[in-house]
């Protein structure tokens, strides 16, 4: 995982102490720790995996200890301005075909707009954009839950995002369709 990855699943800014990144820890595992979340609520939207939160707070605490002064450094997120000032993103074109999402961009831009078009649909379960895998935990409305895992593999004009879901209840998965469209929808968005 990425410092930038790890930064926002934490939620911790450019400049905090390690003091600062571990009370954001804890307060995200109090909140997301399954015998609470059990206790708590029936429905899992939202709610992150406590192994997604260790490894992302592993590696914001190496890059503090790191650091010179014991503070989270100076966040570099690469963006090539030319093609996609930050003030407004250059759209992109994407589709799906019922089980693969094809998007006109290269890899790490549509692992990043993936990453934050899932975030809006569902709980990110897991993150690996070293081998290109997302999972996020969506709920559907009165039915189950379910893990969608995306792997993205580059191609020449683009990326092709495969799309498996399977039910993390005893009811069995619903179509992926309307994931599928949701996410579309919400790549016009992200980025």
């Amino acid at each position: 995982m990425e410092l930038w990855d790890a930064c926002v699943i934490l939620g911790v800014a450019e400049g905090d102490s390690e003091k600062d990144v571990r009370g954001l820890f804890h307060d995200l595992m109090r909140r997301h720790h399954p015998d609470v979340v059990a206790s708590t609520t029936s429905d899992k939207q939202g709610v992150i995996d406590p192994s997604l939160l260790t490894e992302a707070y592993a590696v914001v605490l190496a890059s503090v200890r790191a650091s010179s002064d014991g503070h989270v450094p100076h966040l570099i997120r690469v963006v090539d301005v030319a093609a996609s000032p930050p003030s407004s993103p250059k759209p992109i074109t994407s589709e799906h075909d019922g089980d693969t999402i094809w998007v006109e961009a290269p890899p790490d831009e549509t692992y990043q707009r993936l990453l934050d078009a899932a975030a809006t649909i569902g709980g990110i379960g897991h993150v690996d954009r070293n081998l290109g895998l997302l999972e996020v935990i969506v709920r559907f409305e009165g039915g189950p839950s379910c893990s969608v895992l995306m792997t993205l593999q580059g191609r020449a004009h683009g990326t092709d995002v495969f799309c498996e879901m399977e039910s993390i209840e005893a009811e069995p998965a619903p179509s992926i369709l309307p994931v599928l469209d949701a996410l579309l929808e919400q790549l016009r968005f992200a980025g």
